[in-house]
């Protein structure tokens, strides 16, 4: 008998940007692996119609089973968004793919859940491809990858000193990583990765890597392009934490 496969929960965040929606929906609904539960997210956008998510939430439910939406009343940031739906999910390992950004490969959840199975770890980062008006950029390097293996301590470092080299939008976890070390730091607005896996490298957790392009993230977004000056506030309030800290 064949086992049956690990659920996923495929978590798709929406802020002021639902014109981007239909294309992840399309993409979301290519996926080769069906065992998983999708949560449409949407953080008090007030620049449309949230019932239009009703729609998207049909058209899923002809594919995956169980298809949630969620709408804070107000925007409360993107760390609380994150980890309201996080709590939410029920899904063994949690795979996002926010409004505006799109899976690689019909067969990118596929390769996801193979690599977590292959590496044993709780958490794992890969690289995305950003898609920008006149270019495309892949990142991170590989470099981050080859620091991630051999010398955790030297990256950390670094990001510390100067700046989060480990991208959070084609970065997965296993819903067991949260219920071990906890949630996002909601001391923090807009930056949930940065100080989460500066402090996941202090306690010495394994990150799991991949090469693999695994997201075409469209540029432009809270953490692209035009920094927000709330992102400036969450660094430094990091920095000033860590200091504390020693």
């Amino acid at each position: 008998m064949e086992s049956k496969k690990p659920t996923v929960t495929i978590y798709i965040l929406v802020y002021n940007n639902a014109g981007e929606l239909p294309a992840t929906i399309e993409s979301v609904m290519k996926q080769t692996y069906t065992d998983a539960e999708v949560i449409l997210s949407d953080d008090g956008s007030q620049n449309y119609d949230v019932s239009i998510l009703e729609q998207y939430a049909a058209d899923l439910r002809k594919k995956y089973g169980q298809v949630r939406i969620n709408l804070n009343e107000k925007n409360v940031g993107t760390v609380k968004h994150l980890n309201r739906v996080l709590k939410m999910a029920e899904g063994k390992y949690l795979i996002s793919c926010s409004s505006g950004d799109t899976f690689a490969k019909e067969d990118t959840i596929e390769k996801i859940v193979r690599t977590f199975e292959q590496k044993k770890t709780l958490l794992l980062t890969t690289r995305r491809l950003d898609v920008m008006p006149e270019k495309k950029k892949t990142r991170p390097s590989m470099l981050t990858g080859i620091l991630l293996k051999y010398t955790p301590g030297i990256l950390m470092d670094y990001m510390i000193r100067k700046k989060n080299v480990i991208s959070g939008c084609c970065t997965f976890y296993q819903k067991e990583l949260f219920e071990t070390y906890g949630y996002f730091d909601e001391r923090y607005h807009l930056v949930e990765d940065y100080p989460y896996y500066v402090m996941l490298l202090q306690k010495k957790v394994k990150f799991g890597w991949s090469s693999m392009v695994s997201i075409h993230h469209r540029m432009g977004g809270v953490s692209t392009g035009r920094v927000h000056p709330s992102i400036y506030k969450d660094i430094e309030l990091m920095r000033s934490l860590l200091k504390k800290e020693g």
